[in-house]
């Protein structure tokens, strides 16, 4: 099983607006996805993550071409350097 994270550094002066359209854009996807705010973010700002579990890297792949490339682009054209986003794949261990 493999976690797929995307994380969003906001910056204050960007957050309510940024926020909203996140709310927004991820209500219309077809991914079952979870949307979840980081407390006690180490960084300024807020931090939010976007995730995806799955079995098959192909949706991920799938996930990226249809969805964080629209985020990567709002992020690029209405909050430069206000946001940063970066992503990493993650695989479940047994224990």
């Amino acid at each position: 099983m493999i976690l797929y994270n995307v994380s969003i550094i906001i910056d204050d002066s960007s957050h309510d607006a940024l926020l909203a359209w996140l709310k927004n854009e991820l209500q219309s996807i077809t991914y079952d996805i979870n949307f979840l705010k980081m407390l006690d973010s180490p960084h300024e700002g807020s931090t939010y993550c976007i995730q995806l579990t799955t079995e098959n890297e192909s949706k991920i792949t799938d996930f990226q071409q249809e969805v964080l490339v629209r985020i990567q682009e709002y992020i690029g054209n209405k909050h430069f350097e206000k946001a940063f986003i970066f992503d990493s794949k993650m695989r479940f261990l047994s224990i």
